[in-house]
């Protein structure tokens, strides 16, 4: 029996990502960690908070990523009033 506050949602990934799809949240903290830099490139934990239904859901990288240093676009924006040149 369900009782008069109804059945409690039992989460599984393809429902978090119909969540997240959906946008069915109503708080995201988006988290990306600099672990370290090697070579020409970076390597990255990604993260994810969202609040769903007074539920708190951490979403989170298994494996750090890496990825080219050369995939992301550098400006120089010297003293932050404007860019000043794209640094290659």
């Amino acid at each position: 029996m369900a009782g008069f506050l109804g059945t409690k949602e039992v989460l599984t990934k393809e429902r978090v990502k119909e969540i997240l799809r959906n946008k069915e949240y109503s708080y995201l903290e988006e988290k990306v960690s600099l672990l370290e830099v090697r070579d020409d490139s970076l390597l990255l934990k990604i993260s994810f908070l969202i609040e769903y239904r007074k539920r708190m859901i951490s979403i989170e990288e298994k494996e750090p990523i890496t990825i080219a240093l050369k995939d992301f676009k550098i400006e120089d924006w010297g003293d932050g009033i404007r860019k000043i040149a794209d640094i290659e």
